[in-house]
């Protein structure tokens, strides 16, 4: 009966991390996801609030916590003003260039969405070294229909780390526009948050 009640005190921490880390798909997004010639699946989600849902998806072979490239969707219910959004993420940018000269952006429209093109750094402490270069393109659009109502960010991240830090750099220099119009071409599937 002890052995009994120690196995089961046992597994409940392991049923409880099991139950924190279930991978929902919030947005009902068929996968896997395909872009610039990647597959990428859901490997992480979250529902922090009633009205916030935060999809990511990485290769098979890469992890949420140090990837290459990594597509990200997430969805803010409620009625926006498109312009405003995008506003506040390039305020956060400038605030952050103060002290990290790494930082740039730009900032493309098309047919009433949004493209927010920026890099961002890790630095180590006396700002002499790039510990991690993030590129992100952020693609933001207005959803409206019957289901639901509110903001879609579509973006995909690259990474670069110490060990391959120049091919990073490189490849940005050479594919800057074809990864915007990668981003800005994909065809985005209507959400249905469950």
């Amino acid at each position: 009966m002890k052995l009994r009640i120690l196995i089961l005190l046992l597994l409940t921490p392991l049923l409880y991390i099991d139950a924190q880390n279930k991978i929902n798909n919030y947005l009902n997004i068929p996968g896997p996801i395909h872009l610039n010639q990647k597959e990428y699946h859901l490997a992480w989600s979250s529902h922090p609030n009633e009205n916030y849902f935060k999809q990511e998806y990485v290769s098979p072979n890469e992890n949420v916590n140090k990837y290459n490239s990594m597509v990200l969707i997430d969805f803010i219910k409620g009625d926006f003003n498109l312009r405003d959004i995008v506003d506040q993420k390039i305020a956060e940018l400038r605030e952050m260039k103060k002290a990290n000269p790494v930082i740039s952006y730009q900032i493309h429209e098309n047919k009433g969405e949004y493209i927010l093109d920026f890099l961002i750094s890790e630095n180590s402490k006396d700002n002499k070294e790039v510990l991690i270069a993030e590129r992100n393109i952020y693609r933001y659009k207005i959803i409206s229909n019957k289901k639901s109502k509110g903001v879609l960010l579509f973006a995909l991240s690259e990474r670069g780390y110490p060990e391959n830090m120049d091919s990073f750099f490189n490849n940005l220099k050479t594919n800057t526009s074809k990864l915007i119009e990668t981003v800005g071409n994909y065809n985005l599937t209507d959400i249905e948050i469950k």
